[in-house]
């Protein structure tokens, strides 16, 4: 029986300044300047596989805070301090290629049900406690 090779999808989490967010199909958003419409995006890493991306000038563009990414990375860091703009969520960075991988659908699922727990999102039809 002949070995077939399988597509792995891999996602990026998008978390705008607003709260919205959208689980992103990697491999069409390619890299993280492009997610945020930007020209420099620096790198946070939080673990050896997760890497939070934010708008390099997005504090002296003057772009407003956000708060939802700033209480989801309260599950990495424990003091992470304001963010600006958007920011996206994706997997580790290759040294030797610098390709940014995307989140593994466990990890993506992970920080779905950390940003809904942290956040705690305004989700329409939402009952909220």
């Amino acid at each position: 029986m002949p070995v077939t090779a399988t597509t792995v999808e891999t996602f990026a989490l998008w978390v705008s300044s607003t709260g919205t967010f959208r689980l992103l199909d990697w491999g069409t958003a390619a890299t993280p300047q492009r997610t945020l419409c930007c020209d420099a995006a620096q790198p946070v890493s939080l673990t050896g596989a997760l890497t939070m991306w934010e708008e390099g000038d997005a504090f002296r563009l003057r772009r407003p805070r956000n708060p939802y990414a700033s209480a989801l990375l309260l599950a990495y860091q424990p003091y992470p301090g304001l963010r600006f703009g958007d920011v996206v969520f994706t997997g580790a960075t290759d040294p030797r290629t610098d390709a940014v991988h995307g989140l593994t659908e466990d990890q993506a699922l992970t920080l779905l049900d950390l940003y809904l727990l942290r956040v705690n999102a305004h989700v329409p039809g939402a009952r909220h406690h």
